[in-house]
């Protein structure tokens, strides 16, 4: 069952283009949570040889908790069936190589409304951002 969520998440995942151009990686996915991976390139720093643009870190934020809440319900197809209500963010640290990691779990999940966290971490292990996300359910 853990493989065939993971396959599915997956799947979603190339299939929404903003994920695709940041280079996003789902590495993991159980129910109500996801990891995902990030290489850490030029693209995304705020200049070559600078830190990771914060944007990164804030899009991390959403789409930890985006995907966590993708595997709890079949409606969310590479993100429509769910959207972003609100949005927090906390910058901790910066990293200039190596992958980026956003573990999001889901808190809680009511009929329409579900409040999700996430931790943003380099290779080492240093937290880098944590932030939590509101998500609606769109009802088709």
């Amino acid at each position: 069952m853990a493989d065939d969520l993971l396959t599915a998440v997956r799947e979603r995942a190339q299939q929404n283009l903003f994920w695709r151009t940041l280079g996003v990686e789902v590495v993991e996915a159980a129910e109500g949570r996801v990891r995902l991976r990030v290489p850490v390139r030029d693209e995304i720093k705020n200049a070559a040889g600078a830190p990771v643009h914060g944007g990164v870190y804030s899009a991390l934020v959403d789409m930890a908790v985006g995907g966590a809440l993708s595997t709890l319900h079949e409606a969310s197809e590479g993100g429509v069936g769910q959207t972003t209500l609100d949005l927090n963010v906390s910058f901790l640290a910066g990293t200039r190589e190596g992958h980026i990691f956003a573990e999001g779990r889901i808190l809680k999940r009511g009929r329409t409304i579900v409040f999700g966290e996430t931790t943003v971490t380099d290779s080492g292990g240093r937290v880098l951002a944590v932030g939590r996300a509101t998500y609606m359910i769109v009802q088709r």
